[in-house]
């Protein structure tokens, strides 16, 4: 069990998403004034933010699921349902996608703090806080996409299950369902077979999915809509083994035609390769707990047992013409943002007097690893 130092979490909290929203606030604009001159800069950050499945997220939040099997069965409504509820007070759904976001990372932020003051001090925290705001996928915390729900949902969820309180483990996690090996992992950890009606709790967890899947078959007249639409032309997702999905991912690498795309396959077979290795390297490590790495390995099955690779940074490139001179700047900076990112980390990891590169590999410190009670 972790138990957080005391004083308010919110004073580490509230710089780093003030500061990241502003950020972020100028990119749009400056991707504005310099290729799309002459568009107003609030009408313009409102279209260009609302692309890919961020299009489908509001469609579904204004008109529901059609009643035919559709690649929209594809998306959970659990996000739609909270931009419509929201909706209600703004008068607008794009809007309501923004403060659901926004209100979701905070919320993620705080029980990340919580997390990270359970074991170090409030300096560690902070930076932290800085970290995850400023990375560069957090363009994702803005957009209306699921990422900030989602991270609030598991945060909180492996918060409360390290405090040794499943049921409202359970509860968090009922909203980010490949939390589960990872909860049971914890609970079995934490004398989870001495304590039955604790660990089944973890029931609740597929609860909303099963849900979702009755909802279907009376909706639809399919149960299994949300799987069988992922076949659809629109994503042409199959299940495969990931050693196949990296090969047909390297084949369209190598044989593109265009830059473009070698470009755009390029970053999905880095980013896969680099979380496959990161999987191991927790695995082999003796102090990153087995549920964090189970968590992990299933977050990256899940991306690479596909039919080819697909990984976050590609879907940057969707706030970008395609074939402009700032989409293939940004292709470039992308790639050069990671790398200076990583490089900042390793300074100042290097610089500290506190930690170590083993705390930059693991996470954990001895000193405060053991604070653990």
């Amino acid at each position: 069990m972790i138990r957080p130092r005391g004083g308010s979490v919110w004073p580490i909290v509230l710089p780093p998403l003030a500061a990241a929203r502003l950020l972020w606030f100028g990119v749009f604009v400056a991707v504005l004034l310099l290729d799309m001159a002459g568009v107003a800069i609030l009408p313009g950050i409102r279209t260009e933010l609302v692309h890919w499945d961020g299009i489908s997220f509001l469609q579904i939040a204004a008109h529901g699921y059609p009643t035919v099997l559709d690649y929209r069965d594809a998306f959970l409504p659990g996000f739609p349902l909270l931009v419509a509820g929201v909706r209600f007070v703004v008068r607008d759904y794009v809007l309501a996608a923004f403060v659901v976001n926004l209100v979701a990372e905070a919320v993620a932020l705080w029980y990340l703090a919580k997390l990270v003051l359970g074991e170090r001090d409030r300096a560690s925290a902070s930076f932290c806080m800085w970290v995850v705001a400023l990375a560069p996928t957090a363009l994702f915390f803005t957009a209306p996409f699921t990422e900030a729900p989602f991270m609030a949902a598991a945060a909180a969820s492996l918060y409360y299950a390290r405090q040794s309180r499943p049921g409202a483990a359970a509860l968090c996690a009922a909203a980010a369902t490949a939390l589960l090996p990872a909860l049971l992992l914890e609970q079995l950890a934490r004398g989870g077979l001495r304590r039955p009606r604790e660990l089944a709790l973890l029931l609740v967890v597929p609860l909303p999915l099963v849900l979702y899947c009755v909802y279907m078959r009376a909706h639809t007249g399919d149960a299994l809509a949300l799987f069988d639409a992922n076949g659809l032309p629109s994503f042409g997702h199959a299940l495969t083994a990931p050693w196949d999905g990296f090969r047909a991912t390297w084949h369209t690498l190598v044989t593109a035609p265009d830059g473009e795309t070698r470009s755009i396959f390029a970053r999905e077979v880095a980013f896969g390769l680099l979380g496959f290795v990161a999987c191991l390297a927790m695995w082999v490590s003796t102090r990153v707990p087995r549920s964090f790495a189970l968590y992990c390995s299933i977050a990256w099955l899940m991306a690479a047992s596909l039919s080819f690779w697909r990984s976050e940074p590609r879907y940057f490139l969707a706030l970008f013409p395609a074939g402009t001179d700032l989409f293939g700047a940004y292709g470039l900076g992308l790639v050069a943002g990671f790398l200076v990112y990583f490089g900042v980390l390793g300074l100042l990891v290097w610089r500290s007097a506190q930690f170590d590169l083993d705390y930059f590999i693991d996470g954990l410190h001895s000193r405060f690893g053991k604070r653990k009670t």
